[in-house]
């Protein structure tokens, strides 16, 4: 403690000097919690809208699926997805259970025809799968539409088609028959991604199944509540899967959440450059105010040792002005990066442009995130702590004469 106490006093000997270094610092911690909470929110935002518009927090199919569903989709599908619905009932912390039926086919007015993805689905359970989902002309599909389709806005543009008018698909059946439907268009949506309201269709999983002669189901799509506890309700899901006593596989949606995955490890790759950086400028800014204290104190020091300081007491002072300069920069850009972020939300956030793939820009709020500010707090002080080795190492070995007649 006496010194901790000793090194602020003589941090601010030269006060000038000292006030530069904590600007260094300050800057330098600030830009990670706000950069490091800006990554935050997107990481989070991005998140859930991959498993609010796709493909929820758990996807159950039939076991063998995802080795050889995409080839053989009829050969893998739920016969009985009641049984497995029975069972997942009884946890509270699913917002819902829904079902899917996917296929591929040509969309076409009667002028012209396009390759579509159609995505069956179960209007009434889909409330937690649309919030990423704007309707820009016409409704969303309801509980009670049987025969009407939602169309993504770029498909709906290419086939210049509005609510109202109607389309008709062709496909080919599990068993190898070209069938056909026709849906009346009651809603063009946007999801944000520009490739996939190029391609889909949303229809009620009837006219699917009709469409592919078929009762079953491809997939069943997990949504947990939010305020759950994730991993407790994925242990839980799991348990009541094995009491179906069915042949069933699962997926995580960070298992096939591939453009997420990239996403994070190329926002966390950027991250830690710029904390190596940061880190750099700490480092180089600590060792050169101690330095040039060293250099400054020679004489101090040489007294010391002539009155029996030994060598270690005067490393260790010099460490701890090192360690006094970590703590009180840390907790100044601490403060300040916390301070710059609740501005900024306030402010609305940051516009920022679509990101590739996608067509609306969002504003980017920051995120105070306690992990983060931990990880800025002990990259300073461990910054620290290393630049003020040197300098400590360098006033421990001076020779008492010499540094007595240094002038």
């Amino acid at each position: 403690m006496s010194n901790l106490f000793l090194a602020l006093r003589n941090i601010f000997r030269n006060k000038r000097r000292t006030l530069i270094t904590f600007s260094a610092i300050v800057s330098g911690i600030s830009a990670i919690v706000v950069f490091g909470g800006f990554i935050e929110f997107s990481f989070q935002g991005l998140k859930e809208s991959t498993i609010r518009t796709q493909l929820g927090h758990m996807q159950i199919h039939k076991e063998g699926f995802t080795e050889n569903g995409t080839a053989n989709p009829g050969d893998y599908l739920i016969e009985d997805p009641e049984r497995v619905e029975d069972e997942l009932a009884s946890i509270d912390a699913l917002e819902t259970v829904t079902r899917r039926l996917t296929f591929s086919g040509l969309a076409s007015t009667g002028e012209t025809t396009i390759n579509a993805n159609v995505i069956g689905v179960m209007p009434g359970r889909e409330g937690g799968f649309n919030d990423f989902e704007t309707i820009t002309r016409g409704f969303q599909l309801g509980p009670d539409d049987t025969e009407g389709g939602i169309l993504g806005q770029e498909l709906a543009q290419s086939l210049g088609v509005e609510p109202g008018d109607f389309v008709m698909i062709m496909t080919t059946t599990h068993d190898g028959v070209i069938n056909a439907i026709e849906f009346e268009v009651i809603g063009i949506a946007r999801t944000g991604s520009e490739d996939f309201d190029s391609v889909f269709i949303k229809l009620p999983i009837s006219l699917v199944q009709q469409a592919l002669n078929t009762d079953a189901v491809e997939s069943l799509l997990v949504l947990f509540d939010p305020e759950a506890d994730e991993t407790a309700t994925r242990a839980a899901v799991v348990d009541a899967m094995d009491r179906t006593g069915l042949d069933l596989e699962y997926r995580w949606w960070e298992d096939i959440a591939g453009f997420y995955q990239n996403v994070v490890a190329l926002y966390n790759g950027i991250f830690g450059v710029f904390s190596i950086i940061i880190s750099l400028v700490v480092l180089f800014s600590i060792a050169n105010t101690l330095s040039m204290s060293v250099f400054e104190r020679i004489r101090e020091i040489g007294t010391l040792r002539a009155i029996g300081s030994p060598r270690l007491s005067v490393m260790r002072m010099f460490l701890a002005e090192g360690l006094a300069i970590g703590i009180l920069g840390g907790l100044l850009g601490i403060g300040i990066g916390i301070l710059l972020a609740v501005v900024i939300n306030i402010a609305g956030g940051i516009p920022m442009p679509p990101p590739p793939g996608q067509t609306v820009g969002f504003d980017a709020l920051i995120v105070i995130d306690p992990g983060i500010v931990a990880y800025a707090f002990a990259l300073t002080v461990g910054a620290s702590v290393v630049s003020s080795l040197y300098p400590a190492i360098v006033a421990s070995r001076l020779r008492i004469v010499e540094a007595l007649q240094h002038s």
